[in-house]
């Protein structure tokens, strides 16, 4: 008797978690997400996704794809399609660190939506900035970029671990906007003046007015690195900086500093430099 209510449970739990995925799925449509299933405790699409890269399946079509596969895990097709990109972080690889240092370089990453992996990782979510956003792997160590063409793994969806995908706490697409996409993970090409990052206003008053006491570490390396994606020499950034920390900066930084926070963005930048542009 003990082993038929322990079934009946077993049936009913698995009931409620294909429903949560369907509904998920359901939800995530109703915000012009383009969804997919995957497979179970998997990463693999169960269909041929090509045209949901295109135009998000219908409410019919996801009716039948969690028919046919009821605990599918589900899949949101990243890019224009659904209006957003992802930052996918492997601390397995160094995804954590680098996180860290590019918010201690380049300020504080935007608060956004963000769920926890299976895997121990983290996806944040971000706008989509228009135009096309390539997928990229290792825009910094541990760090990929999911864009137009690409796909990932949402809550509730089980990781081949066993553990689930969850919305982090506060985090998730009910509670939070999602943030504008920084500009770092961006090819030159893909970077559009005024859709991502800071417009030019931002750097003309910082080029013109400086900064105080406080601010000036840290508005030195977002110079730094608005003038690294712009093609500009490093030797050459090193010089334009020094002078205008002597003249702008309140009091200014030690020549050694300035070196120090140049040196330091631009270690940051050259792996992405140096990739082809897709």
């Amino acid at each position: 008797m003990a082993r038929g209510r322990s079934s009946s449970n077993d049936g009913a739990a698995s009931g409620e978690a294909a429903a949560g995925l369907r509904n998920a799925a359901l939800a995530y449509l109703a915000r012009g997400w383009s969804v997919i299933p995957m497979e179970p405790r998997g990463k693999r699409p169960l269909v041929q996704w090509t045209e949901y890269q295109l135009r998000p399946a219908t409410v019919e079509e996801l009716g039948g794809w969690f028919k046919r596969w009821p605990k599918a895990n589900v899949g949101i097709v990243t890019g224009a399609v659904s209006g957003v990109v992802v930052l996918d972080v492997d601390e397995r690889h160094g995804g954590a660190l680098s996180l860290s240092q590019l918010n201690t370089e380049l300020g504080p990453s935007p608060m956004t939506v963000e769920a926890a992996t299976g895997g121990g990782g983290r996806h944040l979510y971000f706008r989509h900035p228009g135009g096309r956003v390539a997928n990229r792997v290792a825009v910094r160590p541990g760090i990929d970029l999911r864009g137009d063409g690409g796909c990932v793994v949402a809550p509730p969806s089980v990781h081949p671990s066993g553990r689930p995908y969850a919305w982090m706490l506060g985090h998730s697409p009910g509670e939070i906007e999602i943030a504008p996409l920084p500009s770092w993970p961006l090819s030159r090409s893909e970077r559009v003046e005024g859709s991502v990052g800071h417009p030019l206003a931002h750097w003309r008053k910082l080029a013109r007015q400086g900064v105080a006491e406080g601010e000036r570490n840290s508005t030195l390396a977002s110079l730094t690195g608005h003038l690294l994606w712009r093609g500009v020499d490093p030797e050459v950034a090193l010089e334009l900086l020094l002078a205008w920390n002597r003249v702008r900066c309140r009091p200014p930084l030690s020549d050694a500093e300035v070196a120090g926070v140049v040196e330091s963005v631009t270690r940051l930048h050259a792996p992405h430099a140096a990739r082809p542009e897709d």
